[in-house]
């Protein structure tokens, strides 16, 4: 409303100058015509008075006919005003003329008045003085004001366009400036083009200076924050997680019971004190990146596989599956023996290996493996352990997908529920992983006789089938029915792979603007968000993210941490809170290091305009910890023990 009265004020202050100006104009122009006009008649006063001599000049003895030939002139020339005097019977000739009606109006011949000189000669002892009619001069004068009145008019309109166009532009930057301007308050801080405008380009360029500052300040605090991350969690030798973060990932991976059987391989060093004393510390640390590079290897090409170094000697890899163990370490060790490096420092290696893990704990899979390695030391080289255990799973990708696109199809899915809280209690969300029924009853109807898998047993698979997309508008629809039903808020999970399938993103906004009061209880949580090289992923959720905010959908992202550079990225794509993987935070309650990495990280988020919240919290002490450090919520056993009923 202010902008609008502002607007208004500035088109009636340009309107009155150019109406002003424009007036003006029109009264100098009309005034100088009127000048030459009258110069004009002054002349031709001057020569009527010179024609009419020779003709008065003959009769000048005869007063009688002096009289009639002026009388007779007067009445045929065209004259206002004529006068013969002095006249010989002492009776001057005095004639005026009727006023002529003209075009002009009364009050432009009385605001614009013709007073020229008239015309003078001798006619023997009398004078002649005479005036022509300039009612035609006062027309002449009226059209010639008309059509430059005409002619400014459309210069004014000319104009006005001109300055409408110039003010459009002007508002447009104007906008643009106020919108980066709010942009960089909200914590958004990408660049905007600059105007043509002298001085709001002088603006924008400020602005535009501004948020490349702020934005170096936010990346340069995510580098201190990724940095202080690997500081907590990472080992500075070999780049690979620490003993702590390593048992997290190991237990969470093992007490998923709808996950196959894994496997978990654990490597020494032999007499690494010999080898700090043959060949140095720095060289023993070079010959441990390389090892580690070996297991990094395994970790980048068969996903769900991770690495760590549990202390100075002893390394661990864990394998997603079962029945590769032995395969894995025999050509690891293989690899080890080959690589000159290794070879040429004499380093000896003793592989333990436990296989078929299921339904164990972290601790007892580690004890397992070191009764492994223990065995492989003695004996030296390798040995395997093989529990009888595993599960009958589908066999081969096709299986897979058949099972899974006719869990989906038949409607055998359905959401878990996991409780999200605040600090003071308060529900944020409900967090909704999709659960399916690979086995159908028969009947086709819908129901099944198997068991419910969590997602972590088939989504690997559904990614590999390329069946992501069909698995998150299914969990959309079922999010969707769910807050319909009873209102409360909750939270589905959105791969990297469908925000890169062209038309997702029009699928699930359609599904939005179906349900507007369930859309605005929602939120979408970007599985990858913490994986910076899926440009894709990013690219589809930049795009897709201002539709899906119309509505009133939340963006977030889950198991973050691992790469909080990528945090300034997110935000500026729509993410409003981020969820921070357990691994990362574990030991916060004891480890200062955990809870500097932990302080920083949350210091990020809030820069950044975002919530924090914390994953799987399952210690209520290290649950008072979060809450110390700033943490906004958080999920897991420790939060839901403590929430209102």
């Amino acid at each position: 409303m202010l902008r609008l009265t502002q607007s208004r004020q500035l088109w009636l202050l340009l309107a009155g100058v150019l109406v002003l100006a424009l007036a003006a104009s029109a009264w100098v122009y009309t005034l100088a015509v009127r000048d030459v006009l009258q110069q004009q008649l002054t002349l031709r006063n001057r020569d009527a008075a010179a024609a009419l001599l020779p003709l008065l000049q003959r009769r000048a003895d005869d007063v009688a006919e002096l009289r009639g030939v002026a009388t007779a002139q007067f009445e045929l020339g065209g004259y206002r005003y004529l006068r013969l005097a002095p006249m010989a019977d002492g009776v001057p000739v005095e004639l005026w003329a009727e006023p002529v009606p003209q075009r002009a109006p009364a009050w432009f011949v009385r605001a614009l008045p013709l007073r020229p000189a008239p015309g003078e000669a001798l006619v023997g002892e009398a004078t002649l003085r005479l005036e022509l009619a300039p009612d035609e001069v006062h027309d002449a004068l009226w059209s010639a004001t008309l059509r430059s009145a005409g002619w400014l008019a459309l210069l004014a309109a000319l104009a006005a366009l001109l300055l409408a166009a110039l003010l459009r532009r002007g508002r447009r930057s104007l906008a643009a400036a106020l919108a980066q301007a709010g942009a960089i308050e909200q914590g958004r801080y990408n660049e905007a083009p600059e105007p043509r405008l002298p001085e709001l380009q002088t603006l924008m360029r400020s602005l535009n200076s501004l948020a490349r500052r702020l934005r170096g300040l936010s990346e340069e605090q995510a580098r201190q924050v990724a940095a202080l991350q690997r500081q907590a969690q990472t080992d500075a030798v070999t780049g690979l997680p620490l003993r702590a973060p390593f048992l997290v990932l190991l237990q969470r991976r093992l007490a998923d019971a709808g996950t196959p059987p894994a496997a978990l391989l654990l490597l020494r060093v032999q007499q690494l004190d010999a080898l700090n004393a043959r060949n140095g510390f720095e060289a023993t640390d070079r010959l441990l990146g390389v090892l580690a590079e070996l297991l990094q290897a395994y970790v980048e090409r068969v996903p769900g596989t991770f690495a760590g170094r549990l202390s100075g000697s002893d390394f661990a890899l864990c394998l997603p599956v079962a029945g590769v163990a032995a395969e894995t370490a025999a050509s690891l060790q293989q690899t080890a023996a080959n690589t000159s490096a290794l070879r040429l420092a004499g380093v000896e290696l003793a592989l333990g290996v436990a296989d078929g893990l299921s339904g164990v704990s972290a601790s007892e899979a580690l004890a397992a493996a070191d009764a492994a390695l223990a065995r492989a030391e003695a004996q030296g080289g390798l040995v395997v352990e093989q529990p009888d255990a595993g599960e009958d799973l589908p066999r081969g990708a096709n299986a897979w997908r058949e099972q899974i696109a006719a869990a989906l199809q038949a409607g055998r899915a359905q959401l878990g529920e996991f409780e999200v809280r605040g600090r003071d209690g308060t529900l944020l969300h409900l967090e909704c992983p999709l659960r399916v029924q690979l086995q159908g009853d028969g009947q086709g109807d819908g129901q099944g006789d198997g068991p419910w898998l969590p997602a972590a047993r088939w989504l690997a698979l559904a990614r590999r089938s390329r069946l992501l997309p069909q698995v998150d508008l299914r969990a959309l629809d079922l999010a969707l029915a769910a807050i319909a039903a009873d209102g409360r808020p909750r939270a589905v999970h959105v791969s990297g792979a469908s925000l890169a399938m062209p038309g997702f993103a029009d699928l699930v906004r359609a599904r939005l603007q179906a349900q507007p009061a369930a859309a605005a209880r929602l939120a979408l949580e970007w599985v990858e968000g913490a994986r910076g090289d899926d440009r894709a992923a990013l690219a589809g959720l930049r795009s897709a993210a201002p539709g899906w905010a119309a509505l009133g959908v939340t963006l977030g992202v889950e198991h973050a941490g691992a790469a909080p550079q990528q945090l300034p990225a997110l935000q500026a794509a729509g993410v409003r809170y981020v969820k921070v993987d357990a691994r990362h935070l574990q030991g916060v309650a004891d480890d200062e290091a955990v809870q500097t990495y932990a302080r920083s990280l949350v210091a990020l988020v809030h820069g950044l305009g975002q919530q924090a919240v914390a994953e799987g919290v399952a210690d209520p002490r290290a649950l008072q910890a979060l809450w110390a450090l700033g943490f906004d919520g958080a999920t897991g056993p420790a939060v839901t023990a403590g929430a209102p009923t």
